[in-house]
C-alpha cells in the first residue's frame, strides 16, 4: 500500500483523536466522573476506553493476539459484508453496540489531564506500530471482534470513525 495513502490514514485519524481530546479537555472538573445520562460512562470511562482499544489493537499488530471474537461466524460475516462498508462510508458507528470486555471500562477516577496524557501517548504508539505494520506487511489483517479479519485500511478507517463516534458523546465545543 502506497505511503501517501498512509499518510493521509493518519492525518485523519490524528484529527478524531484531537477532537476527542479537545472536547475532553473543555469538559469542567466537576463533570469529568459524571454520566452523561443514566446507565452510561463517564468522560473519563470514555476516554478509558479508547485507552484500552488502543491497547488491544496494539497488541494485535504486535503478536497477532486480538479481542475475543463476537457472535457466530455467519453472523460476523454478515456484519462484515454490510456494517462495515456502512460504518466506513456514513462514518458512524451504531449506538446499541455494546463495547467488548476487554475495552469495556471500569469505574475510572483519573483526572483528565493524566488520562488525557495517556490517551494521547498510546495513540501515538499506535501510529507508529501500526505505520510500521502497513509498510512491512502491507497485506496484514487484524482481527476485530465484530468483524474477524480486516484489513490494515480498514482498520485505520474504522479507528477514526470509532474515536469521533466517542468523541460525540462529549459535550460540543463552544463556539
Amino acid at each position: 500500500m502506497n505511503a501517501s495513502r498512509l499518510e493521509h490514514r493518519l492525518a485523519d485519524h490524528r484529527a478524531a483523536v484531537a477532537e476527542f481530546i479537545d472536547r475532553a479537555r473543555a469538559i469542567p472538573a466537576d463533570r469529568w466522573l459524571v454520566p452523561r445520562a443514566e446507565g452510561k460512562w463517564t468522560p473519563a470511562q470514555e476516554a478509558r476506553h479508547l485507552v484500552l482499544t488502543y491497547e488491544a489493537f496494539m497488541k494485535d499488530l504486535r503478536t497477532g493476539e486480538h479481542m475475543q471474537l463476537r457472535g457466530t461466524p455467519w453472523r460476523r460475516r454478515l456484519w462484515k459484508v454490510i456494517g462495515l462498508p456502512s460504518i466506513i462510508w456514513r462514518k458512524r458507528i451504531p449506538r446499541a453496540v455494546r463495547a467488548p470486555r476487554e475495552a469495556r471500562p471500569e469505574w475510572e477516577s483519573a483526572s483528565a489531564s493524566s488520562l488525557l496524557r495517556e490517551l494521547r501517548s498510546r495513540t501515538e504508539e499506535f501510529e507508529s506500530v501500526f505505520a510500521a505494520t502497513w509498510t512491512g506487511e502491507p497485506k496484514r489483517r487484524v482481527t476485530h471482534p465484530f468483524f474477524g479479519g480486516i484489513t490494515l485500511d480498514d482498520a485505520i478507517r474504522l479507528a477514526a470513525v470509532h474515536t469521533r463516534h466517542h468523541a460525540a458523546f462529549l459535550p460540543p465545543l463552544s463556539p
